[in-house]
């Protein structure tokens, strides 16, 4: 049947989105770099001491996160490529769209390509929208390896588990099983807030299964086993007690319980302003409706008690914020709260899709999807005219849009990008003392933080370390212009293989 003139112009929209988020990060891949903060010192780490040893010193010293670990201390620096930075922005991305896609695959079993394609568009385009942090969610490697690896994991294993189920019996049918256990040992064993997210959502569906529906699942309790395994074996890890005991405000259970709700309810609430997700959420209940009804390929999926699944709902997302409170007595970091909107926006539409199941909103089917609707199903023009003009207002007051096209398109990034390579040049001169002059611009989409005038300061150590450099200081007084061989204190230092 042909689309109606409201169904192009939703799903032009829709492309345009996805475009308008996807195409600055792409383009700002090109101008990434390794940063002074952890990348270096990971890399130094492997560099001199060796892949194993390195992961048994952060293991013993500093954080039980033996996935995440080995991701960095594998990082390109330490195979001397530097320039595959600038590559990682870009598998991040491509990671996490596709991630996203398998999973609305399996969540719209039935619906088009075209209509799986331009809901994972414009989820995609929702997350990037909301981020609190860009250069952590895409660009900073440390941050990239501990959160948005486990985030997309995470995602991809729920897709795995909704395959397993369709499955018939056989090999591949085991492979699965096992697959999906190392993408449950891989994403808890990459960070402390992706672990306490996935453990519980395992055990909640494990124990729906067996007190609602009376069911047994050997399938779950391997997952729920391979989960608190991974857990013991982040947590019992000596650095995990050593850097929780810096502060002395971790490890306060009711506190931290508290303050993660209070977070919790004041961040949804300016989701649901910021973000466009309530008129995108009318629009979408048409589709809901129809994916959830008896006789759609996933209607016992969404067959759910729908106020038990909002309460769990409620609870995982606590949940997420809860290890920043407990661990450090402190609020969500950035990079927390981009995973978290990861899932409560993933969560939100599900849980919706179950309430459609419900049949008790009359009048709905007036309604019409966002992305590929009939042209028998007529749109609501005040509905679309709202969801433009809210569309419109967030990208306005999007701090993360901001910044990426700010960054692209008024050179920051270029200039950033001409004086690290220049940089980079410099610190594979052979010298004892080399001293760098300030990087002029930090564009906010790609800098986390810089070496200091400090030279005993850890990323001054790391990055001196790494170069076989003696010390390494950053000095105002020094132009980039003004840095030559000549100006280097040579004494026989090798420059970096």
């Amino acid at each position: 049947m042909k689309e109606s003139f409201t169904g192009r112009v939703a799903n032009a929209t829709a492309v345009f989105l996805f475009l308008l988020a996807c195409i600055p990060l792409l383009c700002l891949s090109f101008y990434n770099h390794p940063s002074a903060a952890d990348d270096y010192c990971f890399a130094d780490t492997a560099v001199h001491y060796g892949f194993w040893s390195a992961q048994n010193y952060y293991y013993n010293g500093w954080t039980g996160r033996y996935f995440s670990n080995m991701l960095v201390h594998a990082n390109p620096l330490v195979w001397g490529w530097y320039d595959g930075f600038r590559l990682i922005p870009a598998l991040a991305v491509t990671a996490l769209l596709s991630a996203l896609f398998t999973l609305v695959s399996e969540l719209l079993r039935g619906e088009s390509l075209k209509t799986r394609l331009l809901t994972t568009s414009v989820l995609f385009f929702l997350i990037v929208l909301a981020l609190q942090s860009v250069v952590e969610a895409f660009f900073w490697t440390a941050a990239i390896a501990t959160y948005t690896v486990p985030t997309v994991l995470t995602i991809y294993l729920l897709a795995v588990m909704l395959r397993w189920y369709r499955k018939p019996a056989g090999p591949d049918k085991w492979l699965t099983v096992v697959w999906a256990g190392f993408l449950v040992f891989a994403s808890i064993g990459s960070g402390e807030t992706n672990l306490i997210l996935l453990l519980l959502l395992l055990l909640a569906i494990a124990g729906y299964r067996l007190l609602f529906q009376r069911t047994f699942d050997p399938f779950l309790v391997f997952l729920v086993v391979v989960a608190l395994a991974s857990s013991w074996l982040l947590f019992r890890a000596p650095g995990n007690a050593i850097r929780m005991g810096g502060n002395p405000h971790s490890g306060e259970l009711v506190k931290s319980m508290v303050s993660s709700f209070g977070w919790l309810a004041r961040s949804v609430g300016g989701w649901l302003i910021k973000t466009p997700i309530l008129p995108l959420s009318l629009l979408y209940w048409p589709l809901a409706r129809r994916i959830s009804q008896p006789g759609a390929p996933n209607a016992r999926l969404f067959a759910l008690p729908a106020p038990l699944l909002t309460v769990v709902y409620v609870g995982l997302l606590a949940a997420t914020i809860f290890p920043s409170y407990y661990g450090i007595g402190l609020p969500p970091f950035a990079r927390t709260m981009n995973v978290l909107f990861v899932f409560f926006t993933l969560g939100w539409f599900f849980v919706l899709t179950v309430w459609a199941g419900r049949n008790r909103f009359a009048g709905a089917e007036a309604w019409t999807p966002p992305l590929a609707g009939p042209r028998n199903v007529p749109a609501t023009l005040p509905l679309l005219v709202v969801t433009a003009v809210w569309l419109v207002g967030s990208i306005a007051v999007s701090t993360s849009l901001k910044q990426l096209y700010t960054d692209l398109l008024g050179g920051r990034a270029a200039v950033y990008n001409r004086e690290m390579n220049e940089r980079h040049r410099q610190l594979q001169l052979p010298g004892d003392t080399l001293r760098l002059a300030p990087i002029s611009v930090y564009p906010p989409s790609l800098f986390v933080e810089d070496i200091t005038p400090n030279r005993t300061h850890w990323w001054n150590r790391c990055q001196s370390g790494y170069y076989d450099h003696k010390a390494i200081i950053l000095d105002s007084t020094v132009t980039t212009a003004a840095i030559s061989p000549a100006t280097v204190s040579s004494v026989g230092f090798p420059a970096k293989r």
